[in-house]
Order: structure tokens, then sequence, then C-alpha cells
């Protein structure tokens, strides 16, 4: 880990030394040669850190580098930023107010005595390796063999990321069989069985089953983990079951517990719903939600999954029980060849089969039968390409891995981690923040990534894909592949939404982030830290998790937390105490409960990202115009209306902008600066300025939207202008009233893979103008967005459209399809649209839809496309044909 911290500190240094270069003179050759002695170091660090459990010696050395690298970085990128902003002028009465990690401020002779002190000691350290016998090594940028840098060539091919499974057959259908059986003492299955043996893959699995899908009305599931809150519970079930609009969620968050536990138990009662509960942990939990669950007279059945066999005969002593058991020897075995050898393109396996079998079959050993441990050690293999690979690997286990049961699946996490290209290692320790059965946004994982320093700055083309959002989605895609995160949800464009890790995975996570001093993360209080020892004068970064709470908080003598990177809240704080922490470079302060934020906020520098998504604050302060290093900043806010002041322009840096759902400007917002912006959300095209000839040659998603849309009128020639800007668009939501008509096709975005229009009032149909984008796969024409009767889709039009959601379209009476439209379409979702006489003649001939979903439309309309009915023949190749809510 100390190799990543030095290595991305170089690179940070390097980049400094670049654009930064100016504000250094006076120090720059001392920096040059620091840049230098690091560099020396990391061809000692590599072996160092994985002979960390040899010696306590050795990780102290090894923990005292990566603090001198970390101080290292501090002192110079604050030195630069705090010389560049004086020079630059308009922030100096600001500056003079901003302490920094130095008590009488920054002078060059201060920092060339800080580095000087920094050599003198990295010298000391690298005579201390030496001496023991630590051996210098090339650097490289991957892990042990060539089969890193041949994977970065195969991403495009990346295979499919669902994980493999096997011995599952007999339990999902004992458990599908069950579930399906009519009467009484039917309605609870659980699964059970110790963390990593597929309870959750065993349940996912039937809950996608063929039999279960047709058998129940309604799916629903819900995580629980340790912290189980049972309100979010029942609000969660009963949103899915019940699928309600925007302003039946908000009625749904002001009922009452007694309310919603009557809601629930009514739709369990009148229509047939399958509800699984993932991961009860004890009883006391089950008999906190169980009020909202009938147990008799109903049809709807529960499926439990829990490591506590107690839970599993309590909940319902007349139900399923399924206990899962380890793998045996040729199970454990077809999985491993699953994961290490199938996926393999190379022919080095097949030429030595018998010798990998041997070997294979010698590892699994030390698994123990345990899915999670042979998933993770599969993923540690594949990487490996010649026998002799696997030899060395077999070797390692026999040294790490012991007999006891207790330390089988830590030994080969830490085996699949010690692997890892250094670039990664820190990657998967952030990770560690989040709490047990998040669902992670991977986007602004990756963001946060950014933020840290961990993806290297890249200098790329308008047009390429060659980003540093890119480079983090590969990654995480490399994390996955290992098997060391899973897969959450899924876009419709195949991009990864949210990830999750494996609970036995963090707890591993956690232990050794603990080890390597990397995060802390609260319990109960501040002093109360999940894992190993800590030392408070040296955490970088800070979890502060949902047991916690402002009266903990309190009190807590923050001024001794200055060497903080990163800080994420997954509480509600009503005060924001970290003031002294002017090191940071990420927060994340979603939900913040506070009015205002601190005047100085502006005072910490180096923030890369900044997220008050969902906070209650009011005012942006102006002083958020002094964090020039920003690269993400989102005010998502849930203050109904905001100002905004000013101050984007000074943030050059920026590449996600996530403006407040509604604000108000007092001038106009200048964006001619953010030549790097990537995301845009929620602008008002009338409230920013920019110069005629500006483009926004990197924007990728754009979203002109307002939640209140309808009283803002006259946005039409602005939108216009905006689109003509951004040439590179593949994501685009206009929620605007009256746009009337659409932009002609040469003017509109080639790119374009997503779009959704909303309040637009499109007078002319659409379809002729949208049907030539070359690239459109997902289209969504929401609300109004539509006032015309006639909609025409053409021959050969929508070549690649693989979404179509037609939704609140009040005046659609006619669609017509033409035979070779719309070849590629899989989902087509129509509802609402009341004046709509039938379904299209052309759809027979759209032999790609796999998904017809037709909701909140007239009885007569169902009975026309129902078996039997006057258009069935237009649907009946349509594998999955479903109806909602279409019975008046």
């Amino acid at each position: 880990m100390a190799e990543a911290v030095v290595s991305s500190v170089v690179t940070r240094i390097g980049d400094l030394l670049v654009q930064e270069g100016k504000f250094l003179s006076g120090v720059s050759n001392q920096v040059e040669l620091l840049k230098t002695e690091l560099n020396l170091m990391q061809g000692l660090l590599k072996d160092a850190d994985a002979r960390q459990d040899e010696s306590e010696t050795v990780r102290r050395w090894v923990a005292e580098i990566r603090d001198l690298a970390y101080d290292a970085d501090d002192i110079i990128a604050t030195y630069a930023l705090t010389v560049g902003s004086r020079k630059g002028g308009g922030v100096q009465k600001v500056l003079k107010r901003c302490s920094c990690i130095f008590d009488e401020g920054i002078t060059v002779h201060q920092v060339g005595s800080k580095i000087e002190d920094i050599m003198t000691k990295i010298s000391s350290l690298k005579t201390s390796f030496r001496d023991y016998g630590i051996r210098e090594s090339m650097i490289k940028g991957g892990g042990s063999s060539s089969f890193n840098e041949r994977k970065r060539e195969e991403r495009q091919t990346f295979p499919h990321l669902d994980h493999d499974v096997v011995g599952f057959d007999d339990d999902l259908n004992k458990l599908v069989e069950f579930l399906l059986k009519e009467g009484e003492g039917n309605r609870v299955a659980s699964i059970c069985g110790m963390g990593g043996l597929g309870k959750t893959t065993l349940a996912k699995m039937v809950y996608n089953h063929k039999k279960i899908k047709q058998h129940f009305v309604r799916r629903t599931w819900s995580y629980i983990s340790q912290q189980c809150q049972r309100r979010r519970v029942w609000e969660e079930i009963l949103i899915k079951v019940q699928s309600p609009t925007k302003e039946e969620r908000d009625e749904i968050q002001k009922l009452t517990d007694a309310e919603i536990i009557e809601k629930l138990r009514e739709v369990q009662l009148q229509k047939k719903c399958l509800v699984i509960i993932d991961d009860i942990w004890d009883i006391e939990t089950w008999n906190s939600l169980r009020a909202a669950f009938p147990l008799k007279n109903t049809s709807s059945k529960i499926l439990l999954t829990s490591r506590n066999k107690e839970v599993s005969l309590q909940v319902d002593a007349e139900g399923f029980l399924y206990e899962l058991q380890c793998l045996n020897k040729e199970r454990s075995w077809e999985l491993l060849q699953k994961i290490a050898i199938f996926r393999r393109k190379d022919c080095v396996t097949n030429a030595n089969k018998h010798n990998i079998e041997k070997l294979g079959k010698e590892m699994i050993e030390y698994c123990g039968g345990l899915p999670l441990a042979i998933t993770v050690l599969g993923g540690f293999l594949v990487a490996k390409q010649t026998p002799n690979e696997w030899e060395d690997v077999l070797k390692h286990i026999k040294s790490y891995i012991f007999k006891e049961d207790d330390l089988r699946v830590n030994k080969v996490l830490s085996l699949s981690y010690n692997d890892l290209p250094c670039h990664l290692k820190p990657c998967f320790l952030y990770l560690g923040h989040f709490p047990e059965d998040f669902e992670i946004p991977t986007e602004e994982l990756i963001q946060m990534w950014m933020g840290e320093g961990f993806i290297p700055q890249i200098l790329h083309e308008e047009d390429s894909e060659d980003t540093m959002e890119y480079e983090g989605e590969q990654y995480l895609r490399e994390l996955i592949q290992r098997c060391m995160v899973q897969v959450g949800e899924i876009s419709k464009l195949g991009r990864i939404k949210t990830c999750r890790i494996h609970d036995l995975m963090r707890d591993f996570c956690i232990s050794k982030a603990q080890q390597e001093n990397f995060l802390q993360i609260t319990k109960k209080n501040i002093h109360s830290m999940e894992g190993s020892q800590w030392h408070i004068d040296k955490i970088r970064r800070l979890a502060i998790t949902l047991e916690s709470n402002d009266n903990y908080l309190k009190g807590i003598k923050f001024s001794e937390y200055p060497y903080l990177r990163s800080l994420l809240y997954f509480v509600r704080p009503k005060e924001f105490y970290f003031k002294k922490s002017k090191l940071l470079r990420v927060l994340n302060m979603k939900n913040y409960n506070g009015k205002n934020l601190p005047k100085d906020i502006g005072r910490f520098i180096h923030l890369r990202f900044l997220s008050l998504e969902n906070s209650n604050i009011n005012k942006v302060p102006s002083s958020l115009g002094n964090l020039r290093c920003l690269q993400t900043l989102d005010l998502r806010l849930k203050a109904c209306r905001c100002r905004v002041p000013n101050i984007l322009k000074k943030m050059e840096q920026l590449r996600h902008l996530y403006l407040p759902f509604i604000y108000w400007v007092s001038e106009k917002l200048e964006l001619g600066n953010l030549y790097y912006l990537q995301t845009l959300l929620n602008v008002r095209p009338k409230t920013i300025k920019m110069p005629t000839s500006f483009r926004f040659n990197y924007l990728r998603i754009l979203s002109i939207k307002d939640q209140n849309a309808h009283k803002f009128t006259g946005e039409a020639p602005h939108v216009i202008q905006i689109l003509s800007s951004c040439p590179h668009i593949y994501k685009l939501v206009i929620y605007v009233q009256d746009l009337k008509k659409l932009p002609e096709t040469r003017q509109f975005l080639l790119n374009l893979a997503e779009l959704k229009l909303k309040y637009t009032g499109l007078e002319e149909d659409p379809m002729p103008t949208l049907e030539k984008l070359p690239n459109l796969k997902i289209l969504h024409l929401l609300q109004n967005s539509f006032e015309g009767k006639d909609m025409d889709c053409s021959e050969g039009g929508f070549p690649l459209l693989q979404y179509l959601f037609l939704d609140h379209l009040y005046s659609l009476e006619e669609w017509r399809v033409e035979k070779g439209a719309m070849p590629n379409l899989c989902q087509l979702k129509i509802n609402y649209c009341n004046s709509l006489k039938t379904i299209p003649d052309g759809l027979r001939f759209v032999t790609t839809l796999r998904e017809l979903e037709i909701t909140n439309m007239r009885e007569s309309f169902k009975d026309m496309l129902d078996e039997g009915g006057l258009d069935f023949d237009k649907v009946k190749h349509v594998p999955s044909l479903v109806f909602q809510n279409c019975d008046w």
C-alpha cells in the first residue's frame, strides 16, 4: 500500500511541477530532488510492502515512508495553491484569513526546510531497508504477470459481470417448488448458513426464476443489514409493491407507522406478492418488522436469508428452512474451473490440463468449500498465465493459509489483495468507507477516487473516451473481474450504476485499511473505531457511520484532525465540525441538516470533490469560488429554491456540475472557463452566460431541467443555443415548457444515445427527426412532450433504438410503425396514453421485442392485446407481455 501512496504522490508532484511551476519558484529544484528520492524509494517498497508481516520494524518503516509521502504532497500542494491564488488576484483578502498547515504562513524558507527534512528521513529509511535485505525491484504499473497489460487491450470485450454459480440447481428447485405451493403452512421460506455460502446469490436466483415471475404479481427485495431501520424497510417494500407515482411516494413518507403497516398488509392480502428480506441477523430484527407481514389467509410469500438458524426457526415454525452447505470437492473444483480456466482465451491450461487440475484441486482444499473463498481465489488465478505461476500461488497458500476454519477465508482474501496492482489497492480500501450492504453509486465513487488522486490526470482528445472517468471505470471493472467487488444495478446502456462489497470482503477491507492506517470508521462515537488500533494525529480518511450522531460528535477536539483527506458522512449532521481539516480533498456531506455552510468553506483549497446532495442549506456561499481545484460539485439541494452566486467561472478544473433542482441568480452564471466540464445537470439556459464561440467539447451528459418547469417560459431559444455548443453529448434530458419544435436533424447531436423529453409541448411529430439519430438507444417521450395526434416511424428509422417509453401523451391517437423500423427494439412501455386506439400493426415485424409493458390504460385496450383479442397477432411473438392497472 505504501508503494501505491508513493507512486501517486510522485505523479501528483510531477503534475504540480508542470501545472503550477511558476508558483513553485524558489523551491522547484528541491521539489525535483524530492520527486527523484521518492521515485527511487518505489523500487524498494514493492518488496517491503510484501514483507511487512515478517517484522514490526519493517511495518514501522513502511508506515513512516507512507506518512512522509503524504506530508510532502500536502506541503508542496498547499504552497503552490496558496501562492498561486495570491498572485492570481481577486481573493487576497480571503487568503489573508486562510490558515494552513503552517503556524506563521507559508514562506519559501519554511517550505524548503520541510522538504530538506523529508528527504533526510527518506534517505535514512532507504539505508535501513537495504541493510535489512529489502531488495530493489523494477517499478511496474501492474501486477505480477503481463496479464494486466493484455487485459487493458481486451477491456472492450470484458466478460459478463455476473458471478459464476455451481451446485445450486437442487437448492433452487426445492425453494421454487415450496414458494409456488398454495395453502396454509407454506408462507415463509428461509435460507440460512454462514457468510460466503451464497445465501444472497441463491435468493437472487429465486427472485429471477421464470416460474416465480409468472406466479407472483409483485416481487420486492430488501436488504436489512445489522443497522436495521424498520421504517425504511417498510417504506421500501410498500413502494416496490405499489409502484406509486412521485406524489404517492411523498404521501407514503407522511404516513404513520400504523398506516404504513395497514397498507402493506392490505396489498399482501389482496395480491400475490413475494417479499425477499435479505440478511436478517437476529430475531429482534424480525420482531420489529413482523407486524407488516400477515402469516395467514394470504397467497403472498416471504423468503428470508440469515446467518442465524434460530431466526429462521422462530419466524415461522411451519415454514420451510433450507440450510446451505459448503461445496464438496467436486463442486468446488467445478466452480474454480468456471472462474479461473473456462474464462481464459489462451491455450496454456489446455496444454497443461493435468498439471493445472492437480494444482487447482490442492488449492481448493484451503477454501473449505466456501463459494466466496473459491470465487476470490479464482479471480486471483485468472490473472496467472502459466503453470509456474499457479505453483507460486500454491506455495503462498501453504505459507499463509492455516487449517483453522476462521482463518482460511481471510488468508485467501489477503492473498488476492496482495496481488492487486498498486494503483488498485487504495481504490479497493476506499470501499471500506461505505456501510454494510450499501449500494455504492459508481459514478460518485470514481469521482471520489479522482479527488483523492488515485487516478492519474490524463491528457485526452475531445472525442476520445480516454478520460480519468473512463480509466476509473476500468479500475472498477478490474476489481469486479477479480471478484473483490460485486455488480449492483446496471443501466439500460450497460453501464454499472451501483456496486456492492460482500460482508466478508468488507470486513477484510476494513481490517486491512486499519492496518495500513488508511481509513477509520466511527461507530457509536468518534473514539469507537471499527477495526484495530488507530492514531488520531495521522488519520487521513474518516467515515461517520449510521450509528453516529450529533450528540456523540459534539465536544470532540476536531482540531486534532488536521490531516484528513476524505470525510464521508452517512448521518444527517446539523453542524460541520471539521473546520481545521484544511487538507481535505473529498468532502461528502449528503443529507447535511444545517441551514448554512461555514463561511470559511472557501479555505478548503485542496477540495476536489464536494457533495451537498439532499442537504438543507438554502444559500450557496460565495466563498466556494475559492475552491479552484474542484472537479465535482454537487448542489442538488433539498431546499425549495436556492440562490447560486456567479462563482463557477473560477473553478476551471470542474468536470461534473450538479446545480440545484430549482435555483435563481442575481447575475448570470459565467461558464466560459469550464472547458473540461463533462456533466451539467439541472441547468436553466437563461441563467448562464458563455462567449458566443464557446463550445463544451468534453460535455457528455446535459440536463436542462426544473421541477417547476411549468413556471418558466421563454427557454426555447436558449435551449437551441446551448445544444449547439455541445457536440459530443450522449445523454440529454430536456424538461422545458413549450419548446414546440425540435432542432433540425443536422443541428441535433449525432452522438446522442439517450434522450428524455418532458413538458416540451412539441406540435410536430418528433419521430421523423429523432429516427435519423444514428446512435440513439433509449428514448423517453414523457408528460406533454408531444401534443399532436399522430406519430409515424418509417422504414429504417431508429436503427439502434432498444428502449422506448411513451408516458402521459394524452393527445396521441394514432401511432404507425412501418416494416423495418426499430429493428433492435427490446423493450416498449406505454403508460397513460389514454387516447391511443391500439398498438401499431408494424410491431409484428419487430422480432427483437422481448418485453411489452402496458400500464394505466383502458381495459378495452388491454383486451385487444390479450390472447384471443383483435390485436394479439401483433404481439404474440413478445415473450413478456405485462399489464398493470388496466381495469378502467
